[in-house]
């Protein structure tokens, strides 16, 4: 019996262990980073189609909305709204100032790649919101008009979304910069996190979003930095750049 098929056989799998032993290599752009950059992709993405899925059946989840809704508005008080009517402001217009003054200051710092990059994925991110406002076009919730235009749809949530993108982005440039250390990545992030969430609780409890919209607007802007960091890799990688 012939040797060549299991030699072609061994051969197969000596390229294919290759293959993954390099997809999980921390010192490659085409290695652990990219891995992880796809399977955040793909479970952000995942996820946010199952939410959307739940949302146009009008099951239980619209229904679940629906009562937090009427609880937050059952418990709102003068004091709350105007608290949270200031944390809102970290979604917009904190966010839109933010995009133009990090830009700049990377330009000042001579550093247009990660200029560019940044107005790159925090525009594409409001583009991409764009389209699935208006593609899903769902009605805002019942007392949504005290604060906004009714004909504005409410998934996802912009504020959600546009928080993520820019904080979450804004805290992996801090956690990579030279001289960083783990301690200010921790601290980068966790602010990060605690920022997305007060903006998320704050379209909450102003009536403006249903828990499924700020849901749907963390887990589209995940998916986008997902795709973003993906791209990035695979064009470092083309140019045979070091990993970060």
């Amino acid at each position: 019996m012939s040797d060549e098929p299991a030699g072609r056989d061994l051969s197969t799998a000596q390229r294919v262990r290759q293959f993954l032993v390099a997809r999980f290599n921390p010192k490659s752009q085409l290695g652990l980073g990219l891995t992880a950059s796809f399977v955040v992709f793909a479970f952000a993405a995942w996820a946010f189609s199952d939410l959307l899925d739940a949302i146009l059946d009008n099951a239980l989840l619209v229904k679940f909305d629906t009562w937090v809704e009427n609880w937050f508005h059952a418990h709102a008080t003068p004091t709350g709204v105007a608290v949270f009517g200031q944390i809102t402001q970290f979604g917009s217009p904190v966010v839109d100032v933010l995009v133009i003054v990090v830009a700049l200051y990377f330009l000042r710092e001579r550093k247009p790649f990660l200029a560019w990059s940044w107005l790159g994925v925090t525009l594409g991110g409001k583009g991409v919101e764009y389209v699935l406002k208006n593609t899903v076009r769902r009605p805002r919730p019942e007392y949504s008009t005290s604060f906004l235009n009714p004909h504005s749809y409410s998934f996802p949530s912009a504020h959600a979304m546009d928080a993520t993108i820019c904080y979450l982005l804004l805290a992996y440039f801090i956690s990579v910069r030279p001289g960083a250390t783990k301690a200010t990545s921790i601290i980068a992030f966790s602010v990060a996190m605690a920022i997305i969430v007060a903006v998320a609780l704050s379209r909450l409890y102003l009536g403006v979003h249903y828990p499924s919209d700020v849901l749907g607007g963390f887990l589209g802007g995940v998916a986008w930095l997902a795709v973003c960091g993906a791209t990035r890799r695979l064009i470092a990688g083309h140019l045979e750049l070091p990993a970060q």
